[in-house]
């Protein structure tokens, strides 16, 4: 009887081990790729200020670097980290250090830069949670979600994009 304990147990072990070895963050990012549109890519460092690649043909202006794995068209905040992007872009995820002020402050000034403009939703912004609607000249829509965590001290911003076909 105490043999068949000892495998119940060494398989209750083995069982553990290998489900703490699928749900442990892996150490190495996945570098950004377009294909696959389930595919999750995730980069741990903190996202650095973007720097000008090169001019837009149609405006003229300097067209900021974009982050690997992130549409060209979605800004991220400096400082951005464990950035996420999900479905070719569809959705971006990222923790940032500051207040919920800073981030709506940020993409209220930031988004009309990269083609975006208020929809007939104003922003709402309640306490430890606010929420910004946008939509593009090609009828695309953006909502980025914010939630203040008090006690880690940052903001999780979560972006989707749904774009027209």
């Amino acid at each position: 009887m105490s043999k068949i304990i000892r495998i119940v147990l060494w398989g209750a072990l083995l069982f553990i081990l290998m489900f703490a070895a699928a749900c442990s963050p892996k150490a190495n990012p996945v570098p950004a790729t377009d294909e696959g549109a389930g595919e999750m890519v995730e980069t741990t460092a903190p996202v650095q200020e973007t720097q000008p690649a090169g001019v837009d043909e149609q405006t003229g202006n300097e067209s900021p670097q974009a982050t690997p794995g992130v549409p060209e068209d979605i800004p991220v905040m400096e400082g951005a980290y464990k950035l996420q992007v999900a479905r070719a872009g569809a959705y971006v995820i990222f923790q940032v250090d500051g207040t919920i002020e800073d981030v709506v402050t940020f993409y209220q000034l930031e988004l009309p830069n990269f083609g975006w403009h208020e929809v007939r939703s104003p922003d709402t912004s309640m306490g430890a949670m606010a929420t910004l609607l946008r939509e593009n000249d090609a009828k695309d829509r953006l909502n980025i979600s914010m939630q203040k965590n008090e006690l880690g001290g940052f903001v999780s911003v979560t972006i989707s994009v749904q774009r027209v076909p």
